[in-house]
């Protein structure tokens, strides 16, 4: 189950103070690749290896094409793009390639990821005086 903390927001409405409070998510812990490949292998007829082999030739790819402009697509994920800007030119000529800069990768969910929204569901965390969290 996720977990979230309650946190205040204080805005200024005319000359009085207000403050909110907010349910923020928080982490519960990290999932690395070879917990992954792991539970993978359990799943299919692939060693934890090949699965991490095979993660790692994606990951290169998906370098490769998107450093060509492609976009990628993988099904069961999303759509991974890369965004540039530029400085504003007078002219068009002014406009030139060293002036476009790469600024991140995006990534935007497939409709079968988004649905994982719908099915979390969140229990409160709470915040001690030492700063150790605990489950409520």
């Amino acid at each position: 189950m996720a977990k979230y903390v309650v946190r205040t927001k204080k805005s200024v409405m005319g000359n009085r103070e207000k403050g909110l409070y907010y349910g923020v998510p928080v982490g519960s812990g990290v999932i690395d690749l070879d917990y992954i490949a792991a539970e993978a292998s359990v799943r299919s007829s692939l060693p934890p290896e090949d699965v991490i082999a095979a993660v790692g030739t994606v990951a290169r790819l998906m370098r490769k094409h998107l450093a060509m402009g492609d976009s990628v697509t993988l099904p069961g994920l999303g759509i991974f793009t890369v965004s540039a800007s530029s400085e504003g030119c007078q002219t068009p000529e002014e406009c030139t390639p060293a002036k476009v800069k790469p600024m991140r990768v995006c990534y935007r969910a497939n409709p079968e990821m988004r649905r994982v929204l719908a099915e979390i569901k969140y229990e409160k965390r709470e915040r001690h005086r030492s700063g150790v969290a605990a489950v409520q």
